[in-house]
């Protein structure tokens, strides 16, 4: 069965890899630079971490934990309850296989 993939699925893995590598980034920075002794400095780069931390830790759950399972459910589902083609007549052109859209936006 062939999928086709939506402007979202492309939006959301965009926005994953940018999160992630935010996350990464900021990190890299505090470790070579760290804030010296202004305490409104380190406040700002802790909450900084703590956010991308957790939107790291959702983009992580979803590709990897339990929609990505439900995605891959739903994707045989699908594939088992789509009608078998009927073999064609001789001069009789066989129809065009219907795509199913994914069920999520993942793609």
């Amino acid at each position: 069965m062939q999928q086709t993939t939506t402007p979202w699925s492309d939006t959301q893995k965009i926005l994953a890899f940018v999160v992630t590598a935010a996350f990464i980034l900021v990190i890299f920075v505090w470790m070579f630079f760290p804030p010296k002794a202004d305490s409104g400095a380190t406040a700002v780069l802790n909450t900084l971490v703590g956010t991308l931390g957790g939107l790291a830790t959702m983009v992580l759950q979803f590709y990897f934990g339990s929609s990505r399972n439900a995605n891959t459910k739903d994707n045989t589902i699908a594939a088992l309850v789509a009608p078998d083609p009927v073999p064609a007549a001789e001069g009789v052109q066989p129809p065009k296989p219907t795509v199913l859209p994914p069920t999520t936006p993942t793609g």
